[in-house]
């Protein structure tokens, strides 16, 4: 739905379709499937994460059709446990490589063992060396970013074993 409305809005404008404009699109078209008895609401928060002239923005639109921009958010299960780790984090010093191992390491801390089933981590972004376009991360960068994330998980229970004796 989002790219057709990219698409709508360039037919219009003959420009790009702004990020705030794009979110507050898919807000509505959200917003509307809680109005009528006859469609499912969706069930779904939408994390959107865009480049325009203002440079990279990141939403998430809620399935009440509400839309916020965020410097960095977390949605589904375990998002309390990702929200307190990512306000620890200074976002305005962290490289693009390093925010990867970041949201990586959060993944994994916020990821319950016992409750949880297993996952495969994935990491996409939108960057300077994507060219501004959306891409998967470069296999040696999600590497780099698992085996910190395990390594940090390991230290963390490390430090619970040394505090319990």
């Amino acid at each position: 739905r989002a790219r057709d409305e990219a698409h709508n809005y360039h037919s219009i404008y003959k420009a790009d379709i702004p990020a705030k404009i794009i979110a507050e699109r898919m807000g509505m078209y959200v917003q509307a499937y809680t109005l009528y008895s006859a469609v499912r609401p969706f069930g779904v928060s939408t994390i959107l994460a865009t480049i325009d002239k203002d440079g990279p923005q990141l939403y998430m639109i809620e399935p009440s059709g509400q839309y916020v921009g965020y410097r960095a958010c977390a949605a589904g299960k375990g998002k309390q446990a990702a929200k307190t780790e990512l306000e620890k984090l200074d976002l305005e010093a962290l490289t693009v490589r390093e925010a990867a191992k970041e949201a990586a390491r959060i993944i994994y801390a916020a990821h319950d063992d016992t409750k949880d089933k297993l996952f495969e981590l994935e990491l996409s972004w939108i960057c300077d060396e994507s060219n501004s376009l959306h891409a998967h991360v470069p296999q040696d960068v999600l590497d780099e970013a698992i085996e910190y994330a395990e390594r940090a998980l390991d230290e963390d229970d490390d430090e619970m074993e040394d505090d319990e004796e």
